[in-house]
């Protein structure tokens, strides 16, 4: 990951404040021996910080931190991670990103399932329905393209 490429965290923004960052940005102006002092000054600064997010309790600010149910998923949590990651651990939380939407299609492909039409399956209105759910609004836009796209090819035959 290049230098211009590192990315703050919520939480990195909790913990630290603008006299944190000057005293980062003036460690490369000072003597070795000040720069061990002054860094692991920083750092414990932010681990005291850190500390009292805990103890504030569940409504404290950290809580600002989590994300409600609808962004539990481990596929958000993925995402959500991917950033931070170089570009060979991006293509990888790609693959697994995919696995796991797989899975998550194949569930739902379940459940849309009538237990009395097995054999027929469900509509395919009912599974594009479902298939829209778990796309992000980019995926939705491209799926809506193919869609229109083989619609006029069918228009064509």
């Amino acid at each position: 990951m290049e230098k211009d490429d590192y990315k703050l965290t919520d939480l990195d923004y909790l913990i630290g404040d603008h006299h944190l960052q000057m005293i980062k940005a003036a460690l490369p102006y000072v003597q070795v021996s000040q720069q061990k002092f002054l860094s692991v000054l920083v750092k414990g600064n932010e681990l005291m910080r850190t500390m009292e997010l805990f103890r504030e309790g569940p409504e404290g600010e950290m809580g600002i931190c989590s994300v409600g149910s609808d962004q539990s998923s481990p596929i958000e949590m993925l995402n959500a991670i991917k950033p931070y990651g170089t570009q060979q651990e991006q293509d990888l939380m790609d693959v697994i990103i995919n696995i796991l939407q797989g899975f998550q299609i194949r569930r739902n492909y379940q459940e849309a399932t009538p237990t009395s039409a097995v054999d027929s399956g469900p509509s395919p209105t009912i599974m594009m329905e479902k298939l829209r759910s778990i796309l992000s609004p980019e995926q939705q836009s491209r799926l809506d393209n193919i869609q229109l796209i083989m619609q006029t090819m069918q228009a064509f035959t």
